[in-house]
């Protein structure tokens, strides 16, 4: 498929390639690509969810570590996550596109490609948004999801002696952009923990299932590492909680991986960042995570319980051991393994 060249077909061009591609919107939506404005038109009894995510050049990703195809798909991925930890069901997105003149023409198309794929996947299309040039690449993308009234999922809806809750593995991710940023990339296990860096996949239809559960009071999806997004779902519940280190479910071959480079996997699983998994908390007489996974249709693992207070206090083997709530934070840096 020859890829698009900016010089060559313009703004107009690539606004028309965007609309061919894009599957036409339905449902919901009156209006999508082709109007100064798409027109959406909620279900009654529904609210609306909306969040928006952006991933920048040489901040959230260099192309020296990513290909074109991955980066259009997380790009998505990511604001589907937000989406899912509402236990919103995505109805579609905008997309506000920043390329350099000079941008690779392959490499929009693959990137196209990508973002149409995640969208046909997920059943969110795109519906209208905005292109422009700019120094570097920029994807910002603005998704919508519609939730049952008043049942939206949020950080806030927590109580003591409730239990936490996560989907998922955690440390992937970080420990894929610390092999591929120092070169590491073709050693032996090393691909799976690539592919969670460059194209997640968060598990956003399990916040459906979990609102239909109705056990759940407050979730929050895991992209700053466990330690800082827990530290903020305590905070806007007002609570402590008690997590227990040795239940943190890393993916098998992990600690082999660390092992051979010197890494902490528990340190990547609390701080790496990236998971896109889903972080939640349930009554104290919701069922067993065992059955949590069989109606979520992903692996879920019990982390601790909620208590009265402020913060978070971990144990290994029930004795106490200091974490701080330390991740990643764009205007304050931090240097942890996986330094972004």
């Amino acid at each position: 498929m020859p890829g698009l060249d900016l010089r060559t077909i313009g703004e107009l061009g690539l606004i028309e390639a965007l609309r061919r591609r894009a599957r036409q919107a339905r449902g919901v939506w009156v209006r999508g690509i082709g109007d100064d404005a798409a027109v959406l038109r909620p279900r009654p009894g529904r609210d609306l969810a909306l969040t928006t995510d952006t991933l920048v050049e040489g901040i959230h990703f260099r192309w020296s570590t990513t290909d074109a195809n991955s980066l259009g798909r997380k790009a998505l991925a990511v604001n589907l996550s937000d989406l899912g930890a509402m236990g919103a069901r995505p109805l579609g997105f905008l997309l506000s596109l920043a390329l350099p003149e000079d941008a690779s023409p392959e490499a929009i198309d693959g990137m196209l490609r990508g973002l149409l794929v995640e969208a046909n996947t997920a059943r969110c299309p795109l519906v209208g948004g905005d292109t422009v040039a700019g120094p570097v690449w920029t994807l910002s993308i603005t998704a919508i999801g519609e939730v049952p009234k008043g049942a939206a999922l949020g950080r806030s809806g927590a109580r003591p002696g409730e239990r936490l809750l996560v989907t998922g593995t955690l440390g992937a991710a970080a420990l894929g952009l610390w092999l591929l940023e120092r070169g590491q990339g073709s050693v032996q296990g090393a691909r799976r923990f690539i592919r969670r860096q460059l194209c997640p996949r968060p598990p956003y239809e399990a916040g459906l299932r979990l609102l239909r559960t109705r056990f759940a009071s407050a979730a929050i999806d895991l992209s700053d590492g466990l330690a800082r997004d827990l530290a903020q779902l305590l905070r806007e519940s007002g609570l402590a909680a008690e997590v227990h280190l040795d239940r943190l479910p890393l993916p098998r071959g992990m600690r082999a991986l660390c092992r051979r480079f010197g890494l902490e996997a528990e340190e990547l699983a609390l701080h790496g960042g990236e998971d896109y998994e889903l972080l939640f908390c349930v009554r104290a007489e919701a069922p067993s995570a065992a059955v949590f996974t069989r109606r979520l249709g992903c692996r879920v693992t019990e982390l601790g319980v909620l208590r009265a207070g402020r913060g978070a206090r971990s144990l290994r083997a029930g004795c106490p051991v200091p974490v701080a709530p330390w991740g990643f934070d764009h205007f304050k840096p931090v240097c942890t393994s996986a330094d972004k």
